[in-house]
């Protein structure tokens, strides 16, 4: 039996306009009086999840920031780790040196940019609050950063460019069409789901995850079950065990009745 349903965000427990579907919302309410305990999964920050565990009331710690803080609340956290202020600092200039404009993700919560750019409305639509401050050089942020992100396609050059010149010192991560995302090295979704699994002493065999995209990877290496919506990157789906309809048709609401619950 199943102890811990795991879910992305965005793609995956929401929909197209940001929102939890009817039957999504019926499902994860479903296993919370079944016992089965919920995390939500995402590359967002803590602030930007809350509307949802309270919707849900849920108390656990969650994986937020692609894993680089677990946290119950914004004064709550329970594990975190920031880009060291060297790495951080080159990285900011390589960016902006490339014409780009990215956001920095505090471990107070705030979302930071300095110079805005079109493609950040892509993280405004995702429910994001970005805060407009003077210079993301300042050392107040270059020492409080967990996650730099560049709202940029998988296509724009400036993603092999960055790799190339990060991939040996940071993790690098998409976790959406416009999120590309710089951590530290170890940190991961699946890595942080090692953790709350061992602090709730569950098995492999006790745990499904439910994602859409390459952040979600490291979890389905993790989980005894691993559901990909349709919607989801090719990589992803190929690593699932089961796909299920896409996000915005409620496909984690019927996977969850279906294989979960085991209600048709």
């Amino acid at each position: 039996m199943y102890k811990l349903l795991v879910t992305d965000v965005d793609g995956t427990l929401l929909d197209n306009r940001s929102k939890v579907t009817e039957l999504n919302r019926k499902a994860i309410f479903s296993c919370l009086n079944k016992g089965i305990k919920v995390i939500l999964a995402t590359g967002k920050s803590i602030s930007s999840i809350i509307p949802l565990m309270e919707m849900f009331g849920l108390n656990l710690p969650q994986i937020t920031l692609n894993g680089g803080v677990i946290a119950k609340s914004l004064d709550r956290i329970y594990q975190s780790k920031v880009i060291s202020e060297n790495d951080y600092y080159t990285l900011i200039k390589e960016i902006k040196g490339y014409g780009a404009s990215p956001t920095a993700a505090l471990l107070d919560g705030r979302v930071v940019y300095d110079c805005y750019h079109p493609n950040m409305d892509h993280i405004v639509n995702a429910g994001v609050d970005l805060l407009q401050v003077d210079s993301l050089q300042d050392p107040s942020i270059a020492q409080n950063t967990v996650s730099v992100h560049v709202p940029a396609k998988e296509s724009d050059p400036i993603d092999a460019y960055l790799r190339d010149l990060f991939g040996q010192k940071l993790f690098i991560i998409r976790s959406g069409e416009y999120f590309f995302d710089f951590l530290s090295k170890g940190l991961s979704k699946g890595n942080a789901l090692k953790q709350i699994m061992k602090m709730l002493s569950l098995a492999r065999e006790e745990v499904v995850v439910f994602g859409d995209s390459y952040n979600d990877l490291s979890m389905f290496e993790v989980a005894g079950l691993n559901i990909a919506v349709k919607n989801a990157y090719p990589e992803v789906i190929k690593k699932a065990d089961i796909v299920t309809d896409e996000n915005h048709k409620s496909g984690l609401g019927k996977a969850v009745f279906e294989y979960i619950l085991k209600q048709k």
